[in-house]
């Protein structure tokens, strides 16, 4: 059966915490948490879950937990290949150059890490601000055993269905991602908003028109795109509803946070 975890993700306006066993979110234990943070700055957020996981008789007390975060505190984008990254300080100062250049001079302070391609390939890297990442160290104590971004837990919790690339939906922000195999080899972020069934079609051609090796996966006979709503907006959405409204090559992936099921069921406030 597998051990049971706490899988939380964490959000400028939300908390999602799921309980799961052996990787799979069991039914009707998705609870909401809404955060008020109109800012979207992080320290809202981290307080919320501070308190939330400190309260007495809440979702899988006292469970390992896995935390993934919000697309917004999580910079991404894969490296190209260097020797640089065959030492840990090496690493370090590459990837933060990495990050810099696309995100600007902040990143060189960042907390990042890489995935574990094979010597020679592109790496998916991720930074993140290093006070947000001792901030809920902190919060989350010894129980927690990863912090990681939200579509990290998307692309494992959907690797037996296989899908070509990803589309993971936040509030405000749409992330695209192609994958080969079991690794992610291109990825990019844009804003949209609540409409974004209206903007998903969009979004993709023009990403697939500037990256010429991804031509293969805007053809909607041969691509399959998993889309995975981690908005807020539709947590009570049927997955057989939202068939209906993606347009092919895309369709909607269940959610590794689960499902709220009814209005007003498991849902609380911070």
């Amino acid at each position: 059966m597998g051990a049971r975890t706490l899988r939380v993700h964490l959000a400028p306006q939300q908390l999602l915490a799921v309980v799961c066993r052996g990787g799979r979110p069991l039914d009707a234990s998705t609870v909401r948490v809404a955060i008020d943070n109109p800012t979207g700055h992080w320290q809202p957020a981290v307080d919320a879950l501070r308190a939330w996981l400190a309260r007495a008789g809440q979702t899988g007390a006292g469970l390992p937990l896995e935390l993934s975060l919000a697309g917004r505190w999580c910079q991404m984008l894969v490296a190209p290949w260097s020797d640089a990254l065959l030492t840990e300080a090496g690493a370090t100062r590459f990837l933060q150059t990495q990050l810099a250049a696309l995100y600007g001079d902040a990143a060189r302070g960042w907390s990042v890490a890489a995935d574990d391609a094979p010597y020679g390939l592109p790496r998916l890297v991720c930074g993140i601000d290093a006070t947000l990442l001792a901030d809920l160290r902190a919060a989350t104590g010894a129980r927690c055993h990863a912090i990681e971004p939200a579509i990290s837990v998307v692309l494992r919790t959907l690797m037996a269905s296989r899908p070509q690339a990803l589309a993971v939906v936040e509030a405000g922000r749409l992330t695209l991602a192609a994958l080969t195999g079991d690794r992610i080899t291109a990825i990019a972020s844009q804003p949209c908003g609540a409409a974004w069934h209206g903007e998903l079609v969009q979004a993709w051609q023009r990403w697939t028109l500037r990256t010429p090796e991804l031509t293969l996966l805007a053809a909607p006979l041969t691509a399959d795109i998993a889309v995975v709503d981690l908005s807020g907006a539709n947590l009570r959405l049927a997955r057989t509803a939202g068939a209906d409204v993606l347009p092919p090559p895309f369709r909607l992936a269940d959610s590794p946070f689960g499902t709220v099921q009814a209005p007003g069921a498991a849902e609380e406030a911070a």
